[in-house]
């Protein structure tokens, strides 16, 4: 297929270098490559055009024929093809490697393994990577932090443990934190997010834990006991099971996603009453005041976070940015003319620098200024 395209393909890359590009082609062009090269780690010396092309063709992601892939406009996944495969002039292009230093003026860091616990007596401790062994005992549960940054509590005396007290894992923003609560249930903390629990299960009835901000949990099998999650109007009672909550008070929507097993939820405190769904494996339960949607969506996009990575699908800026200010702690400005709702499509690391994202959504007209710990978004022409 691709012999068939090159006289297409030069001609496409021939209105490129003279300017030519409609709006759509041109964004297409700087949209692909900035989010292929966005991981590239060093350019070469000398271009070998088909190793270039087949090198930036298997850093897009799985989904090559998505059909929104510039800001502003719908593009043909055939002309999409077409760009990507002379992407390699690109690297050579003066004007392309011109724009995308915009994004490297200053840079930040990403994210950390951090949290701080507070005891129910009131102690705080900051974990750290140079935190390390047993941290405290209390209740009858020995709290341990582990080398990979894992914060482990292992109940000692079953009958001591004390379900009132209460222990709370917070993550400032640029952080977050892996914790396995006494019963073996597994939590990863997303930044910005805290999570409260009893010192001990053992003689409670059921296994609740409070929730704000986002967490993905892996829960303990105990038929006795259910696993409970509250957040503010929602409450998630489970068995054992993989689901992730979004609950950020800064987003428009709480959002329930189950990956694997089921769970009930139960939403309280409406205009509506009280309402009672169950989910399926691949189901998300989004709550927008009172009114609650439920639909299949792409989990792997759900716990991108989880996995140490930004995954987004038709994703407005608006949403995108909010993630990125939680994670690289910047406070994120929009000058005026741009367009918020515009759309992105693609994956990057999380842990790259903001530089490498910021390359990754340079399309359609838009540049980002990083001035301390603040990103500007702006349009191209101002």
């Amino acid at each position: 297929m691709i012999d068939k395209l090159d006289e297409k393909q030069e001609e496409l890359l021939a209105k490129y270098r003279q300017g030519t590009c409609s709006p759509e082609e041109a964004a297409t062009v700087k949209y692909l490559y900035n989010l292929a090269s966005a991981s590239a780690e060093e350019m070469p010396a000398t271009p070998d055009y088909q190793q270039l092309s087949d090198e930036i063709w298997n850093r897009l992601p799985a989904e090559r024929n998505i059909r929104k892939l510039s800001i502003f406009k719908t593009i043909s996944a055939v002309a999409a093809a077409l760009l990507v495969i002379g992407g390699s002039y690109l690297w050579y292009n003066n004007q392309s490697v011109q724009d995308t230093k915009q994004a490297q003026v200053q840079d930040i860091v990403p994210g950390k393994n951090a949290a701080t616990l507070t005891l129910a007596d009131g102690r705080k401790i900051v974990l750290t990577a140079d935190v390390k062994g047993e941290l405290a005992t209390e209740s009858g549960a020995s709290i341990t932090k582990t080398a990979n940054g894992q914060l482990i509590y292992e109940i000692k005396d079953q009958e001591s443990g004390d379900p009132h007290a209460l222990n709370k894992l917070s993550t400032a923003k640029g952080e977050s934190y892996q914790l396995r609560l006494p019963d073996g249930t597994m939590v990863w903390l997303n930044a910005a997010s805290s999570i409260s629990y009893p010192v001990s299960f053992s003689s409670a009835m059921s296994r609740e834990v409070e929730l704000v901000g986002e967490a993905y949990f892996e829960v303990s099998k105990d038929k006795k006991r259910p696993f409970i999650v509250k957040t503010v109007h929602q409450q998630i009672r489970v068995l054992g099971t993989h689901f992730n909550v979004n609950a950020y008070t800064d987003e428009p929507e709480l959002k329930t996603t189950l990956l694997e097993g089921s769970i009930k939820l139960s939403l309280e405190g409406l205009s509506s009453g009280r309402q009672d769904r169950i989910l399926k494996p691949g189901e998300q339960a989004a709550l927008a005041g009172a009114r609650l949607n439920v639909a299949n969506v792409d989990v792997e996009q759900v716990v991108d976070w989880k996995n140490g990575d930004f995954v987004f699908q038709s994703e407005p800026l608006t949403s995108l940015m909010r993630r990125v200010s939680r994670w690289y702690n910047v406070r994120v400005m929009y000058a005026p003319g741009v367009d918020k709702e515009g759309t992105f499509t693609g994956k990057v690391s999380r842990k790259k620098n903001v530089s490498v994202l910021l390359k990754a959504l340079q399309s359609g007209g838009l540049k980002f200024e990083v001035i301390g710990n603040t990103i500007m978004v702006k349009n191209q022409s101002t």
